[in-house]
């Protein structure tokens, strides 16, 4: 059905590059997972599913992947469009679970915080997409809020002081922890390589200094710490063959 909650095509450029630091540096540290756990090797066809402004997409365009970013949102299309655009990275509208090129046609798939915005069966159906359109040994990589964790009060925070649109109830209507996740994931056909969470004390340490932020960061990535506030997830479609895996 698309999108019930309007939220600005810059949202994620702007929480990027201009917001507060803790906000800043909690989308930089998610794309530094993706580079860190799964990043694409040059010329691999990824789809970027939910890119809203785009940043993600630019990012993994850098490595010179080719690149289709997919949204719901107008606003953040035509943003990306002029922001990020270039010969390898190209953004569509379109719903999640659409289907976006031939079977068994793409290396890598990025879905950051999208699941959550959609009920549990659409997020099933999605991910089935998502497998019908990846090659064998092709590669999906999830993130989505941890509510096993402080999530819930960071998100109340968020709600009562407005500084995104409400997201309980209205943005977020799933809410996962690492067990149910894994319930989505197998259901939909997938096996999961890797699951861990993260984003617990770094972004709070940001504002006293990145660097040392980076590297409790780079901790939390690999330690098996459960209560981290973002769980992420590398599934892998079963089967021979290339992946999005440098």
């Amino acid at each position: 059905m698309g999108d019930t909650v309007v939220v600005g095509g810059d949202y994620q450029h702007r929480a990027l590059t201009e917001g507060p630091v803790v906000q800043r540096f909690w989308h930089y540290a998610k794309q530094q997972s993706v580079g860190r756990c799964l990043p694409p090797s040059n010329g691999a066809v990824v789809l970027d599913v939910g890119c809203g402004s785009g940043t993600l997409s630019a990012y993994l365009g850098g490595y010179g992947a080719n690149v289709l970013g997919i949204d719901g949102n107008s606003e953040a299309i035509s943003f990306a469009n002029r922001t990020y655009a270039k010969a390898n990275v190209r953004f569509r509208q379109g719903l999640v679970d659409e289907a976006f090129g031939d079977p068994e046609s793409v290396d890598g798939i990025y879905c950051m915080e999208v699941i959550e915005h959609v009920y549990f069966q659409q997020a099933k159906a999605m991910l089935g997409a998502f497998h019908s359109l990846l090659k064998p040994g092709g590669k999906v990589f999830v993130s989505t809020p941890n509510y096993h964790s402080l999530w819930p009060v960071i998100e109340w925070g968020m709600d009562i002081l407005k500084k995104a649109p409400r997201m309980r109830g209205h943005q977020h209507v799933e809410f996962y922890h690492a067990r149910k996740l894994r319930r989505l994931c197998a259901e939909s056909g997938f096996a999961v390589e890797r699951l861990w969470s993260c984003l617990l004390l770094a972004p709070w340490l940001a504002p006293l200094s990145w660097r040392l932020a980076e590297r409790v960061h780079s901790i939390e990535t690999i330690l098996p710490v459960p209560i981290g506030a973002i769980l992420m997830c590398v599934l892998v479609k079963p089967g021979q063959g290339g992946s999005s895996e440098r």
